[in-house]
């Protein structure tokens, strides 16, 4: 019995040594792509100060703002915390909570209203936070028996960039960390849109608010009031040829099923397919500034400027 507690003891310290070398040195393997530009979003939340605006949503967020022109119309620093649809919506919020200050305004801005919360993609978010510990605390614990299920592939993923040296490559990348600017804004340069014009995708297809992310908005709207902030939502952009849902009916869902402003028409954020670049959910340079001035138009009316 004796024997077998040493060996259980052992064997569990090895454990714990290979998991030290692997945080260590394995991870992590995708600081320069597109997702580890949260480690700069996370600086900004961190030093800007306070009161500021914070821009929350998947990347009809980081492709969809000038945030520059924001912060000039209402004179406070802007942070835009748009990353990802995969993660969906709880995890870009859930990650900012603790840089929530007194006089923030927190705006979020899905592409969507029908999710289930708790259910983004976990490899994806490893994918996010890797090694970079005070990124964790920004996943709700009930997540964690997925994200544990999900950590042997990513760690397959690391390892493989690890070995054949391809990880953290600063090759130039148009899905880049270094295609961010100082806001968070996805600024890589898009004047165009490349969205084929024979083969439309549908991509704005929530036609109910569903009870689960509802709930949990509501109760995030609790959160941010009990730190001293407002929260408010807003409208994705929509593109117009692929539209087959009643948005009188899911702005009315919106307007009743929230207890916060939902501050944005769903038909003032329709935009021809000239607007956007690869997808219906990323706008291309000249969408990103009209969905911007729309937006500040919104904001301006929702603090009775």
């Amino acid at each position: 019995m004796k024997n077998i507690v040493l060996f259980s003891i052992k064997l569990i310290l090895f454990a714990v040594v290979i998991l030290i070398l692997i945080f260590q040195f394995v991870m992590p393997q995708y600081t320069t792509l597109y997702n580890a530009s949260i480690i700069d979003k996370v600086e900004r939340l961190k030093t800007v100060g306070s009161p500021k605006i914070i821009l929350v949503g998947d990347s009809n967020v980081a492709f969809g703002f000038d945030s520059e022109m924001i912060q000039d119309a209402f004179n406070m620093p802007v942070v835009n915390f748009g990353l990802h649809g995969s993660l969906g919506q709880d995890f870009h919020s859930d990650m900012i909570r603790d840089y929530i200050n007194e006089g923030d305004i927190v705006v979020l801005a899905p592409a969507g209203y029908d999710y289930n919360v708790r259910s983004y993609d976990c490899v994806m978010a490893w994918v996010t936070i890797e090694n970079h510990f005070y990124l964790w605390k920004g996943i709700d614990y009930r997540n964690y028996p997925r994200m544990l299920a999900a950590f042997p592939t990513y760690l397959k993923r690391a390892i493989g960039l690890f070995i054949t040296g391809k990880g953290n490559s600063v090759e130039d990348n148009p899905w880049g960390r270094n295609d961010f600017n100082i806001y968070g804004d996805y600024s890589h340069p898009r004047p165009e849109c490349r969205i084929d014009g024979d083969n439309y995708e549908q991509y704005f297809q929530s036609s109910e608010l569903s009870d689960q992310l509802r709930d949990y908005w509501n109760s995030y709207n609790d959160f941010v009031k009990s730190k001293g902030a407002t929260l408010f939502m807003s409208a994705p952009p929509i593109l117009s040829v692929t539209l087959n849902v009643d948005l009188e009916a899911m702005q009315q869902q919106l307007e009743d099923g929230l207890n916060f402003p939902m501050i944005s028409r769903l038909d003032d954020y329709i935009y021809p397919r000239e607007y956007f670049y690869d997808t219906g959910f990323h706008l291309n340079d000249i969408g990103k500034v009209a969905r911007t001035q729309q937006f500040i138009s919104d904001l301006s009316a929702a603090l009775g400027r």
